[in-house]
């Protein structure tokens, strides 16, 4: 149980200074004219995000909640509790074609059987059905897309759900894309590389850049390191571990330079990959992981999703040691780091 505590602890960290740190979110305070408006939009951002982290888990205890209730109206391992195949709603028919909801009757009775065979409460049901095992199969990625047809809710609910979805894929894709392109196309190259690179070659690096983020994303979408909402914990630890640190040393202290915030980035960042990879395979290669991803595998029971926390940590140590054994920034950066926490138009 301290496991257990201590990673959903480091989990809710890793998604919360992961959130902060997250490019396409930052960009979007730029699109307003002054201090005042981008300090209102950020306000408004944490309130929203605040709703959406504290509502996901009550939507995915309902869509797991009506899923039972529809496979076992009654008593768990009763005759009459057991839905009949052949009585089942649209939406289960529907989300069959898909191949990620699936059942398997193992003992010929034509009824689904869903229950927790590990529990103990359930032995007698297990040993009189003669298997051990459930015979309906869910992808978890679907619950939250099927809850409203499994609630019975009407189709202008569904279509909303869709079309929020989808709106949220496109705009994050979207953000993150024009995040990378410019990253590598204007910051990599162009300011640090090849200063002298004319806009047209920096407008064809920062299409390259974009296609390679795609097809690396197309290849993870096809070969996920886990279900979503883990691939989503992945991605936060990472940008936990690697942007927020700096972005917040960056504002609230003067003595950090580039080479702290480059070093701090590189630790935080390998750490933490490093550890991703051991659990989930290199590069998230199926069957390269070192250690099978389990509890009993993980530093002080942190799993991979939660490791962005103490790589952010790692980060802050290294960067602030590194900032003060080189040498300080110039005196017009420390006074542009005061303009950032206290502006003048402010």
């Amino acid at each position: 149980m301290k496991g257990t505590t201590l990673n959903m602890f480091f989990l809710t960290m890793s998604l919360m200074i992961g959130t902060a740190g997250l490019p396409h979110v930052i960009v979007r305070f730029f699109t307003v004219p002054r201090v005042r408006d981008a300090r209102l939009s950020a306000g408004w951002t944490l309130i929203f995000i605040a709703i959406l982290y504290t509502t996901a888990p009550a939507v995915g205890a309902m869509s797991f909640f009506n899923l039972i209730n529809t496979v076992q109206p009654g008593e768990i391992g009763a005759e009459e509790g057991n839905l009949a195949y052949e009585n089942v709603p649209g939406w289960f028919s529907r989300w069959e074609e898909t191949g990620l909801l699936t059942w398997e009757d193992k003992n010929d009775d034509g009824r689904i059987q869903y229950y927790n065979s590990d529990n103990p409460a359930f032995e007698s049901t297990a040993e009189s059905y003669g298997w051990n095992g459930n015979e309906l199969t869910v992808d978890r990625d679907i619950m939250v897309m099927a809850n409203p047809e499994i609630a019975q809710l009407p189709n202008w609910v569904i279509a909303l759900t869709v079309a929020g979805g989808l709106a949220a894929a496109l705009s994050t894709a979207a953000g993150l894309l024009m995040a990378i392109s410019s990253s590598i196309s204007h910051d990599l190259i162009k300011g640090v590389i090849n200063p002298q690179i004319g806009e047209k070659s920096e407008l064809l690096a920062a299409r390259i850049a974009m296609g390679m983020a795609v097809l690396v994303a197309g290849y993870l979408g096809l070969n996920p390191p886990g279900f979503a909402a883990q691939v989503v914990a992945l991605a936060f630890g990472l940008a936990a571990s690697s942007l927020f640190p700096v972005l917040m040393l960056g504002i609230f202290n003067r003595r950090m330079n580039s080479a702290g915030a480059i070093a701090g980035m590189l630790s935080g960042l390998g750490f933490t990959l490093v550890y991703v990879f051991i659990f989930k395979g290199w590069f998230f290669i199926p069957g390269t992981n070192l250690l099978p991803d389990n509890p009993q595998n993980w530093l002080f029971g942190i799993g991979p999703q939660a490791i962005g926390a103490i790589g952010a940590v790692i980060n802050v140590i290294v960067a602030t040691l590194v900032s003060r054994a080189t040498a300080p920034p110039p005196k017009d950066i420390q006074e542009l780091v005061e303009s950032i926490r206290v502006p003048r138009a402010a």
